[in-house]
């Protein structure tokens, strides 16, 4: 059984980019691995799926966007986690 171009993107395209961009969100490094690594999974799919060409470029796009914001390079380390930062928004003391 072969799926179409658009129930892949259905089935496994839709929810496989919900997920990379759930990856994203954030500066962890281990995270944006993983999201590039189901963004390749994707590109890869979409590549071996006839007329998929166009599609593996559009999540390769996604890809190429979250490596031009730095996300999971050298750039995530200046940029604090939210939870490690909200200690100033305490009454708790100085630590």
């Amino acid at each position: 059984m072969s799926l179409s171009l658009s129930q892949t993107w259905i089935i496994l395209g839709v929810p496989l980019l919900v997920v990379a961009a759930g990856l994203f969100v954030g500066r962890s490094r281990l995270r944006a691995l993983l999201g590039y690594v189901v963004l390749t999974a994707l590109v890869g799919l979409f590549v071996t799926i006839p007329g998929g060409g166009p599609s593996a470029v559009i999540v390769g796009l996604f890809g190429l966007a979250a490596l031009a914001t730095g996300r999971g390079t050298h750039l995530d380390d200046a940029v604090p986690e939210h939870h490690a930062a909200r200690g100033r928004f305490t009454t708790a003391g100085p630590r």
